[in-house]
């Protein structure tokens, strides 16, 4: 019975590897991450998640920050497939509701900023997320 125990957890670590290696990272300054993949192939969300610390709560922010942008199309894919050892570096987020990091157009916009923010990543399936570390960012000065 033992050995039956150990057999699926180990078909359980190597099931989800994939997912175990995709980190988010932030870089040289507040707003500005990447996606790194050190496991298998991955399809993450195009869409990524901005959340923000609330008295000790991470709550979700309306941002349209995405880990693709071009200029020569406005539709932008839905997921975005990563090969092991593969990175993306979005543009930075700007730390408004709308037109975040891709150029939008937009009526109600908002600066979210200061607080404490994260990026989150979710795979294409829904079935994981990925959260990166916190960081704070100043309102922009005028």
């Amino acid at each position: 019975m033992k050995i039956f125990a150990i057999i699926a957890a180990f078909l359980l670590v190597v099931g989800s590897a994939h997912a175990q290696g995709v980190s988010v990272r932030n870089t040289t300054s507040p707003g500005a991450f990447e996606i790194v993949n050190e496991g298998g192939e991955v399809s993450l969300s195009s869409n990524v998640q901005v959340q923000r610390l609330d008295n000790g709560v991470w709550q979700n922010e309306y941002t349209d920050v995405q880990l693709s942008c071009s200029s020569d199309s406005p539709k932008i894919p839905n997921c975005i497939t990563l090969r092991s050892g593969e990175h993306v570096r979005p543009l930075p987020w700007n730390g408004l509701s709308c037109g975040s990091n891709c150029a939008s157009g937009c009526r109600a916009n908002s600066l979210l900023t200061p607080g404490t923010f994260r990026f989150v990543v979710v795979l294409c399936s829904g079935e994981e997320s990925f959260a990166g570390p916190a960081f704070y960012m100043e309102r922009p000065r005028d």
